[in-house]
């Protein structure tokens, strides 16, 4: 990576999290083909993602990733792809209560279903080897930051009516995990005037526990995602005769 590219990628860091995740893709929008060359080019990522929470309990729910993307060509075979993801959900449905309900409210409800609503900024860094244009297999680290957690617990009462309590759960998890990430890439060409479409299937591995100290739960959380990556590549010129 030569320092143009580094330079532009830390940038591209600073703005991802200073701005919100609308002005981020528009800025991605108009200058994502002034910026790209033959080595170096931007990309727009969004998708689905499905975190499974080792020995916690409660189900999987499906949550989604929003992100930009800057992509160094290394050598012909070798990439590096590093991510700044503003949105990474990693939410739960059917939890376990982490903060409790008031003493005075229990004999007024009859059912508590609770979720925890999960948001990571994710900066996953990795190495992508080509097999073919079409093909791609990628790895390596990932850090995931703390970005929003929230219990929300639903009350059913006793006198027929609802209630929905929210509370911020950030200091039961801990600010930072740590993580590694395997993906599978299959590219399609002459798509947004032969710039290309990538669909990629990524696994993360969680390698730290997500919870702090301060309760009873310990777990890694691991993440399947799909992603839609949209790049903006500079697209060559034809020579004319």
């Amino acid at each position: 990576m030569n320092i143009k590219n580094l330079t532009i990628t830390l940038l591209f860091f600073i703005f991802s999290t200073t701005i919100c995740n609308g002005q981020a893709a528009i800025l991605v929008l108009i200058f994502g083909d002034k910026v790209a060359s033959e080595n170096f080019h931007l990309s727009l990522d969004v998708g689905a993602n499905t975190s499974f929470y080792q020995n916690a309990p409660g189900d999987v729910q499906i949550g989604w990733n929003f992100g930009l993307g800057t992509h160094t060509k290394i050598s012909d075979k070798f990439q590096l792809v590093a991510e700044f993801k503003m949105i990474s959900d990693r939410s739960r449905r059917n939890t376990p209560k982490i903060l409790p309900v008031p003493n005075f409210a229990d004999s007024l409800i009859s059912e508590i279903n609770t979720s925890w609503s999960v948001r990571y900024f994710d900066v996953p860094i990795l190495v992508r080897y080509s097999v073919s244009d079409s093909w791609h297999f990628g790895t390596g680290p990932q850090f995931s930051f703390l970005n929003q957690a929230t219990e929300i617990t639903e009350l059913d009462l006793k006198n027929g009516n609802e209630a929905t309590i929210n509370q911020d759960i950030k200091n039961s998890f801990r600010s930072v995990n740590y993580n590694w990430a395997f993906e599978v890439v299959k590219s399609f060409g002459k798509v947004r005037e032969g710039k290309g479409l990538d669909l990629r299937l990524r696994y993360v591995m969680g390698l730290s526990n997500s919870f702090s100290d301060n309760v009873s739960l310990s777990s890694n959380i691991n993440v399947l995602q799909f992603i839609v990556t949209i790049p903006f590549i500079e697209v060559p010129v034809p020579k004319s005769n």
